[in-house]
């Protein structure tokens, strides 16, 4: 254990001296233009070259998508620990690049879905390096500046239906492909200059299944999960009702973009809460507060109780999101290895899953049920899930399985 002591401190001292927060920033900007194209494309979908026509042409392409970010993230995560998060995090802003160059100029659906892979591998590598490297260079402040990162792909999903409507009124179709392509170029300049090319990787041989069973592991990549798959069930289902109630859309957008904010602001609290409570409890508190919160959001209509409400909904994920992320990290210091990569590869599946786990629900449970039911329903899976968040695996539980081979 004075081993792993030892590494620990000699990484929060190279972090701390050699490392400025410009390296959360540069990550932070690419995962927002990760998440920006992501939401860009929601308001353009309609008027694509490719003369799309209803659901049964754009379901395939979410679901492209999100089968790309489940198999090509444990690639990524494989490759993130051998080649470096700097080459990794360069080979997602050129496959972005590509992804808007097909879906800015594609005439047909089936160089749309190619376009669709190429944005889902493009998540999966900015993801996955993006916050191993956070892992990695901020040992001591990991929760906050993981916290930061996440804000900044928040805004991105924020603000990128917005922006696709206004750019396609000033310019057309491929304007707002051509502004975003230029962004990811910045980005990618910005990765080479900025974000340190690190050290020798020490290249241990990780077994992703071992890994995704291991049980230290387990409780944080849960907790993403659930994060995921709580906040996921608002955004379909809150704008419709609120529009229902004579909301309009820019007060909808308000909603949405403070309640953004507020999580983005709860970063620091967050991880000062994390300094002096174990992480494990703070995903605790989290979940349930998550749990009490989700319901009161169908008790009220006007702009201004919701906002309020979604932002204590926002606080609540902070509080469950950002210590689980900084866990997942954790657990590979604890265990004196450095497969940061894979970790966080892990990350990305499970915040995937639950994402898709929210789509299961929303699709089937609103035809039984109001909002209310479906709110509770979500709370009731996040109560059940406290008592494995509680006594799931020895904490200080190495990742010796994860090591073999």
């Amino acid at each position: 254990m004075d081993g792993v002591a030892q590494i620990l401190q000699d990484r929060a001292t190279d972090a701390l001296s050699s490392h400025s927060r410009t390296i959360v920033a540069v990550i932070a900007f690419s995962l927002f233009l990760d998440y920006f194209l992501y939401g860009l494309l929601f308001p353009l979908v309609a008027y694509s070259p490719a003369g799309l026509k209803g659901e049964g042409h754009l379901a395939p392409l979410y679901g492209v998508y999100a089968i790309s970010v489940l198999l090509v993230t444990p690639v990524f995560g494989y490759l993130g620990d051998r080649i470096g998060g700097r080459s990794t995090m360069l080979c997602g802003a050129a496959l972005a690049v590509c992804a808007v160059s097909l879906l800015g100029t594609a005439p047909s659906l089936s160089l749309l879905l190619v376009g669709k892979f190429c944005q889902g591998a493009a998540s999966a590598a900015l993801w996955t390096s993006g916050l191993a490297l956070i892992a990695t260079n901020y040992v001591e402040k990991r929760v906050v500046m993981l916290g930061y990162a996440f804000t900044g792909g928040t805004f991105g999903s924020v603000i990128g239906p917005i922006a696709g409507g206004l750019l396609y009124h000033a310019g057309g179709y491929r304007l707002p492909f051509l502004i975003t392509g230029v962004a990811f170029a910045i980005a990618a300049a910005l990765i080479a200059l900025l974000v340190p090319a690190g050290g020798k990787q020490r290249n241990e041989p990780v077994d992703l299944r071992a890994l995704m069973l291991n049980k230290s592991l387990m409780v944080p990549a849960v907790a993403v999960a659930l994060a995921a798959f709580s906040v996921g069930i608002i955004e379909p289902l809150l704008p419709v009702r609120l529009a229902r109630y004579g909301a309009t859309s820019m007060a909808i957008g308000i909603i949405f973009t403070v309640s953004t904010s507020v999580y983005g602001f709860s970063a620091p609290l967050v991880g000062r809460v994390s300094e002096r409570i174990p992480i494990r409890r703070v995903i605790v508190l989290g979940t349930i507060a998550m749990a009490a919160a989700l319901p009161f959001l169908a008790l009220f209509k006007g702009v201004i109780p919701v906002c309020i409400t979604l932002s204590l909904i926002n606080i609540s994920y902070a509080f469950m999101l950002n210590p689980a992320s900084a866990e997942l990290g954790n657990v590979v210091d604890r265990s004196g290895m450095s497969c940061y990569s894979a970790v966080y590869a892990m990350y990305n599946i499970f915040y995937s899953v639950g994402m898709l786990a929210t789509a299961t629900l929303a699709s089937a449970a609103v035809r039984l049920l109001n909002f209310w039911g479906v709110l509770l329903c979500v709370s009731a899976i996040l109560l059940l899930s406290v008592p494995f968040l509680i006594k799931a695996g020895p904490p200080r539980t190495m990742l010796a399985a994860a090591s073999d081979g």
